[in-house]
């Protein structure tokens, strides 16, 4: 049998509400919406964002953000203790850094500064953006180089 055809027994029917018919209906007069005020009457109601007339969080939290300046120039951080174990004579830079995952998938006008978090050992050549003094000294203890782009 199919589902269009079922029977629909009464005790599952429910009337809708005929509001607004009268005061035997139950519903006459005020139509439930209570007596009088804001919510009763027509298009009334008030927005969920209401907070009872105090200044809005979306006003209020927007001023605690801050401001980025538009000048400032924002570093990616990698470590000389990830780059440990790289064969002597590897140049190190961006090419090299992506394949090792070193750098953020989104990466537009990115810059990438070396941190002397770790040791080296070994003889590396780096191209990037900026050193700390502390990677520079290791850099140039180990017999590499640091080359500015």
């Amino acid at each position: 049998m199919p589902v269009f055809e079922l029977f629909k027994h009464p005790s599952n029917q429910k009337r809708r509400k005929r509001r607004g018919r009268g005061c035997a209906s139950g519903l006459g007069k005020t139509s439930g919406r209570g007596q009088t005020g804001q919510k009763s009457r027509s298009g009334g109601g008030i927005p969920a964002r209401f907070e009872g007339g105090r200044t809005p969080a979306v006003r209020r939290f927007a001023k605690i953000g801050g401001f980025k300046h538009h000048k400032k120039i924002y570093y990616y951080p990698v470590n000389l203790g990830d780059l440990e174990g790289l064969p002597e004579g590897t140049v190190v830079d961006y090419e090299l850094l992506d394949e090792l995952s070193l750098l953020p998938s989104k990466r537009r006008g990115l810059r990438v500064k070396l941190l002397g978090d770790g040791e080296i050992t070994t003889k590396l050549t780096f191209k990037l953006d900026a050193y700390s003094h502390s990677a520079r000294k290791k850099v140039e203890d180990a017999g590499g180089t640091c080359e500015d782009l």
